[in-house]
């Protein structure tokens, strides 16, 4: 445990001790645990391998206490939480519940002919049926891996919601800068060819951060403007901003929700998409009977709960052909099967990762570099095509030590001074928000030189750069984690796997992190790790404990067990 995170434990431990009488050793082990849990992002502790005699400690002492009663800690359903979670968990259940509603469509067979129109006649088309979702719903939630068309199917619903309501107010947003820019990218030609200026923004700018960054413009008092919300990226949103999402809705918005619950949970607590697409797969009778005529015969299911008819699962995949190893590669790793066939090569493992190899990936960067007055918006395209991806920051094959050595190597290549952090063509990771300067966790820029020694970084999508020396905190980015990449693609993809001997160094490599970082590539992904280091990552799972699916009334007994199942690669 950090040394912070045991002086806040401390801490949060005196305070508790000094409001109800000294602590009796169990219940200190039991804060204990709740408090690291939460700084490990789950959302509770689960009391079912506790012993009765623990369970009648705590529901004696005036610390704990049921949902109704007024104390730090709530006791729910065999779970401990801190209330600030109970609540949370609770009221997004509540709200995106309520959503889940029935809405009037215009006429069935205009609406029909519109959909075969945008989507072909062919039954069972799983596209069409998220479409239909979307427009006869209060709330969708569309799912599905890369290059499913999560984004191509919210354009052409929209186009039937357009030709219907052409004055739909329609807001766009994702998580972070770079999604944003993405979902922009996606629609950006699209929009063009409506005339509609759609501004897609990040949800902390949606909702209005203030400058202090701790308060927001948009609430239940000023709710958020729009007939229509799309989100993109919805796995990366934590259970936090989802709850500062939904009170921020008006009752009336419809809300459409795009990701894919297989990648790696929030950065934050909670994995809340995923609780979200927990349920039976299927769709209620009545929701069955009415989406036949439109798309044929649709899965109904005999275990409904409090979201059904709300999801739709995207499986085709148009990026990657039947016989593209990195679409089987990602298929693969979501049902731990035990075998890949690489016989594109475009996916390939290599058992030791050596950094003069990476820089390889930047040829076509660097000779851009050793030319000298390539514009900007050109070495920024030309850098996003390749990404060294690592799970986690320190270590030996970890972000920072990648990123010293890659830079040590452009030294001897003359292409950066010793001893200057910034030079030509440095690409820079902006690691802290700045509401200033208008730039936040997670942007990429690029460095470019000015007079006196002086550099300009410039950010895709702003038109003027932001002077090196006012930047917030930043790092170097040939290398990042698989977190930071959430939301990016490249078009060559390195994914590092040091072998970690660390537990908690370790149990950061999981398989939701082998499933993010594959389907970050769009071309090829090389990737660098042991044998055993790869399997013991497919045998790991990155699990949240959370209550959410109960509270949304889904039967997860089905699902119960850890899933070891390993993949042979090698």
């Amino acid at each position: 445990m950090s040394e912070a995170i045991n002086s806040f434990e401390q801490h949060f431990l005196r305070l508790i001790a000094s409001r109800s009488d000294q602590l009796p050793a169990v219940i200190r082990s039991l804060i204990q645990r709740l408090v690291q849990s939460s700084v490990n992002q789950h959302s509770c502790v689960d009391l079912s391998d506790e012993t009765e005699e623990t369970l009648m400690l705590m529901q004696d002492h005036p610390a704990f206490g049921d949902p109704s009663a007024q104390t730090p800690f709530v006791i729910s359903q065999n779970r401990l939480y801190l209330r600030r979670y109970y609540r949370f968990e609770t009221e997004v259940a509540a709200m995106i519940t309520a959503r889940n509603l029935t809405l009037p469509i215009p006429d069935a067979d205009i609406l029909k002919d519109k959909l075969d129109e945008h989507f072909g006649a062919e039954p069972e088309n799983k596209q069409k049926l998220a479409a239909l979702l979307a427009i006869s719903r209060k709330l969708a939630i569309v799912t599905g891996g890369p290059g499913t068309g999560k984004t191509s199917t919210v354009v052409k619903m929209l186009d039937i919601l357009l030709e219907e309501s052409p004055d739909i107010h329609i807001r766009l947003a994702a998580p972070t800068g770079k999604a944003a820019m993405r979902l922009g990218d996606s629609i950006r030609e699209w929009a063009d060819e409506k005339n509609l200026a759609l501004e897609i923004q990040t949800l902390h700018r949606l909702l209005g951060i203030r400058r202090d960054g701790r308060t927001w413009r948009h609430g239940p008092g000023n709710p958020v403007s729009a007939d229509l919300l799309i989100v993109d990226e919805a796995s990366m949103i934590d259970l936090p901003m989802m709850h500062r999402l939904l009170v921020a809705l008006q009752d009336n918005t419809r809300l459409i929700l795009l990701g894919d619950p297989d990648q790696l949970p929030s950065v934050d607590t909670g994995n809340v998409l995923a609780d979200l697409c927990a349920g039976d797969s299927g769709y209620s009778d009545e929701f069955a009977r009415f989406a036949e005529p439109f798309v044929g015969e649709v899965p109904a299911t005999a275990q409904q709960h409090r979201l059904t008819d709300a999801v739709c699962r995207l499986e085709k995949s148009y990026r990657f052909d039947e016989d593209s190893a990195i679409g089987k590669l990602a298929l693969a790793i979501r049902h731990a099967e035990t075998h890949i066939d690489d016989s594109d090569n475009s996916a390939t493992w290599v058992t030791e990762a050596n950094p003069d190899q990476l820089l390889e990936y930047w040829q076509d960067y660097l000779a851009l570099l050793d030319a000298g007055d390539t514009p900007v918006e050109k070495l920024l395209e030309t850098f996003e095509q390749a990404r060294i991806l690592c799970s986690r920051r320190g270590g030996d094959w970890g972000v920072s030590r990648l990123n010293e050595s890659l830079e040590n190597i452009l030294e001897t290549r003359g292409l950066k001074e010793a001893d200057k952090a910034f030079y030509p063509g440095r690409p820079v990771l902006v690691t802290r928000n700045d509401y200033n300067l208008g730039v936040f966790n997670g942007d990429i820029g690029i460095c470019t030189p000015i007079n006196d020694g002086d550099y300009i970084v410039h950010f895709p999508g702003k038109e003027a750069g932001i002077l090196a020396s006012r930047l917030p905190e930043h790092e170097t980015c040939f290398a990042m984690t698989v977190y930071k990449a959430q939301g990016s693609e490249f078009d060559h993809v390195m994914l590092v796997l040091g072998s970690e001997s660390t537990e908690e160094a370790s149990s950061l490599m999981t398989r939701e992190l082998i499933y993010t970082a594959v389907t970050r590539a769009k071309q090829s992904i090389s990737i660098y790790t042991s044998e055993d280091t790869w399997r013991q990552a497919m045998a790991r799972r990155s699990g949240r404990v959370s209550g959410m699916t109960h509270f949304l009334g889904i039967d997860q007994s089905k699902n119960s067990g850890t899933e070891t199942g390993q993949m042979d690669l090698f």
